[in-house]
């Protein structure tokens, strides 16, 4: 974790991710299946597309499928028309719902690239179907040109939503001069989650209206906001960028110095800019540019941009260039070099809760120690100090892997996937514990209410809304657990415990009233709750544990009549008769 932590130099790779991109050969194959769909479409008739008039096709090549989406010729005033936004709160966008999210709870699709998608329902449903459960063996490519790139876009996003968040052969969609589809909702919804924004590159050249078809004069001024990565090119090269910030100053200074003299869009041909590309990567030749700045990200930036050929045509100054777009790819960068990769670092959790088994062990000391939980409030042991660097280290990991899930555009009932919910779920488990540890040894109360961390919450309440559906529920009465837990179900019990004992001091200083006995009463019948479904730990009847010293501390109030002279209850029986001891040895059995 060290590593994670530590600072990393940043350095922008937007001319290698080109290059390894033209070398894969998915850009040339990617268009020649547009190319012959194409040719199936009469080009030179404009008219608006419909369900009857649209292009789906699976192309096979040895390592990889292609879907290609095309539609026949798009008028730049159609698109124009239909350039308003639909807000997730239309009927028209409820198959993106999954995008809203608490830290983002609204977004806007375009009109024209909505409509179509939903017109093609019937035929988008069964190829998703299609797609997913092929996925597992095949990658697959999902590409299509101006609006037909739309709805490959859209059909990608909606595929994304139903795939395990751990499906190693994710789609990646490739469009060619497509509209911007969504505002900054769309955009954050889908940026924000790093793994579902790596699956869209959007192929634009600065001849092209299509991409700029929606900016305004000013990158401010604009509703519409790019997502994934845009690969902008010219005849001198091309480039690659990912901060919506960046592509939107460069969009909108291609739309300035091409304002009344686009292309046609009719016959804008991308097959010669990948060829372009390609003799480029083959003789190494980027644009030359200069700058006296030894800064390795600048020089990377501005290595970029003179690759698209902006420079050239805007004449733009180092220190501009440097703000309008270094600064947010700056940022991006930033955040990948910060980001924790969770699969890779999963196994690596489990050795450190590992470590936590036998630290728990070797507290308990055959029966002779206080326990975990007590040993470290107290921390009597080296041991007691060293432990503090892995539960360090788990937090470190588990934070960010909750903090990402809660904000990622979520389908109903699957927040986290369940191998990280159920390594949460003992990460949780054991180490909270140790945190409710700390927050009491400084006399603090209430841990639940004021002390207790968002991330801990998050587990437990995912856990609970999973084991609460109908498919993952277990039968109460399936089997009796017989083999004892080696951890507290419920990780907030020691909590519990030490309220308990603050409610027995404050009772026994003379304290008492109704509101504390009645506290103490559920206390019991909370206890013995987890008795019964023997999800507590036999650790808790350890000699010197809280609990322990907690049922003293009863005990003495029980022979004082300060619980009332007839309270009586089936806990004070379990302790009192020695059901306990029993408990320990899993031969207690319940009634």
């Amino acid at each position: 974790m060290d590593s994670v932590r530590a600072a990393k130099p940043l350095f922008s790779n937007g001319l290698d991710l080109v290059d390894s991109v033209v070398s894969s050969d998915i850009l040339c194959n990617s268009w020649a299946a547009i190319s012959e769909l194409q040719s199936q479409i009469d080009r030179n008739h404009q008219s608006p597309p419909s369900s009857e008039t649209v292009k789906i096709r699976e192309f096979k090549h040895p390592e990889y499928r292609i879907i290609a989406f095309v539609t026949p010729p798009v008028a730049i005033s159609y698109l124009q028309e239909e350039g308003d936004l639909v807000p997730s709160s239309s009927s028209e966008t409820s198959e993106f719902q999954f995008l809203c999210s608490k830290d983002n709870p609204s977004f806007a699709i375009n009109k024209a690239a909505i409509s179509l998608f939903n017109s093609l329902q019937d035929k988008l449903s069964s190829l998703k179907a299609q797609v997913a459960a092929s996925s597992k063996s095949i990658p697959h490519i999902i590409t299509g040109d101006c609006l037909g790139g739309s709805i490959a876009s859209l059909f990608t996003q909606w595929l994304l939503c139903t795939l395990d968040s751990a499906t190693r052969n994710r789609p990646l969609c490739i469009t060619f001069g497509s509209p911007l589809i969504g505002d900054g909702g769309f955009q954050q919804a889908i940026s924000q989650y790093s793994t579902w924004s790596s699956c869209f590159l959007h192929v634009a050249h600065i001849n092209d209206c299509f991409p700029r078809l929606f900016l305004l004069s000013t990158p401010e001024q604009s509703l519409y906001r790019p997502f994934g990565t845009f690969l902008l090119c010219s005849e001198l090269g091309g480039a690659c960028f990912d901060a919506p910030e960046s592509i939107i100053e460069l969009l909108t200074l291609i739309s300035r110095e091409r304002s009344g003299g686009t292309a046609d869009p009719q016959i804008f041909n991308y097959k010669s800019v990948i060829e372009c590309l390609e003799w480029r990567l083959i003789c190494k030749n980027h644009s030359p540019f200069s700058v006296a700045d030894a800064d390795s990200l600048k020089v990377g930036i501005t290595a970029q941009v003179a690759a698209t050929g902006l420079m050239q045509i805007q004449n733009m100054d180092i220190d501009t260039l440097w703000r309008k777009i270094g600064m947010p790819e700056k940022d991006i960068l930033a955040r990948k070099n910060q980001a924790l990769d969770p699969a890779k670092s999963l196994n690596k959790m489990k050795v450190y809760l590992a470590y936590f088994e036998w630290y728990k062990n070797k507290s308990e000391d055959d029966g002779r120690g206080p326990g975990y939980y007590d040993s470290f409030k107290n921390k009597m042991f080296r041991r007691d100090h060293e432990v503090i660097k892995f539960k360090t280290e788990l937090e470190m990991y588990w934070k960010p892997v909750v903090e990402e899930a809660e904000k990622r555009p979520q389908r109903a009932g699957a927040p986290m996937r369940i191998r990280w919910l159920f390594a949460g779920t003992n990460y949780r488990r054991m180490v909270e514990p140790l945190h409710i540890a700390e927050y009491y040894k400084w006399g603090n109360r209430s841990y639940i209410a004021k002390g207790r961390s968002k991330h801990f919450k998050l587990l437990e309440q995912w856990l609970d809304k999973y084991q609460k559906q109908p498919q993952n529920s277990v039968p109460n009465n399936s089997k009796m657990k017989k083999i004892m837990v080696s951890i507290t179900e419920d990780s907030c019990f020691w909590a519990y415990v030490e309220e308990a004992r603050i409610l027995c001091r404050l009772l026994n200083s003379g304290g008492s009233n109704s509101r504390e006995i009645a506290k103490l009463v559920e206390f019991e019948k909370y206890v013995m709750g987890l008795l019964k479904n023997n999800v507590v730990s036999p650790d808790i009847f350890l000699e010197s544990s809280s609990y322990m010293q907690w049922w003293r501390e009863y005990e003495d109030m029980l022979g004082k009549k300060m619980m009332g002279a007839s309270h009586n209850s089936e806990l004070i029986r379990f302790m009192e008769e020695g059901g306990y001891h029993q408990y320990k040895s899993g031969t207690f059995v319940f009634e």
